[in-house]
C-alpha cells in the first residue's frame, strides 16, 4: 500500500529538516559524527520530553536544542537556501543529506546519545554551573560511549 500524499510530503520535510540540521551542526565531520548528530534529533523526537525538546517535529525539535539552527549560522542557511560557496560545501551537504535518509529509513545503525559535547565543550558548560549559569544538568542523564571525540550522553 502506498504511502498518502500527505505522508509523502511529510517524510520529504523530514528529510530535508533532518539534513539542514545535520549539516549545520557539523558540515566539516565525517558520516558517523554526522549520524551521531542526526541520532540525537531522532532521539529527541522519541523521548516524549516535549518540555525540554520540543514539539514533535524534527523542525521544532532542531528549534530548540540546535544551536545552528537557534542562531541561523551561516552553514545552516547553506542548507535551508541550497546555496554552496564551493563545491566541499555542497558535497558534504550531500553526504548529510545521506546520513539523514539513512537513519530515517533505518539503513544506518542510530546511535543512543541524546546529546553530545566535544570535552572542551563539556568543561566549558560544567565551569559555567559552577558560576551559576547552569546550561545543561550532567546530573541528569547517563554518560554514554564516546565516539570520534565527542562525549555522549542520554536519559
Amino acid at each position: 500500500m502506498g504511502r498518502t500524499p500527505e505522508e509523502m510530503f511529510q517524510a520529504s520535510r523530514d528529510l530535508k529538516q533532518l539534513t539542514d540540521i545535520i549539516y549545520g551542526e557539523g558540515a566539516s565531520t565525517d558520516s558517523n559524527v554526522m549520524a551521531m548528530q542526526g541520532s540525537s534529533v531522532l532521539n529527541r523526537l522519541e523521548s516524549n520530553r516535549k518540555k525540554e525538546f520540543g514539539e514533535e517535529t524534527i523542525g521544532n525539535i532542531g528549534e530548540v536544542g540546535y544551536n545552528a539552527v537557534k542562531d541561523n549560522t551561516d552553514l545552516y542557511q547553506q542548507g535551508v537556501t541550497g546555496k554552496f560557496p564551493d563545491k566541499t560545501s555542497e558535497d558534504a551537504y550531500k553526504r548529510a543529506m545521506a546520513v539523514a535518509s539513512g537513519l530515517l529509513k533505518g539503513t544506518i545503525p542510530r546511535h543512543k546519545a541524546q546529546f553530545y559535547f566535544t570535552e572542551k565543550e563539556e568543561m566549558r558548560i560544567r565551569n559555567a554551573g559552577k558560576k551559576g549559569k547552569k546550561e545543561f544538568d550532567f546530573d541528569l542523564v547517563k554518560r554514554g560511549e564516546d565516539s570520534d571525540g565527542y562525549r555522549t550522553y542520554h536519559y
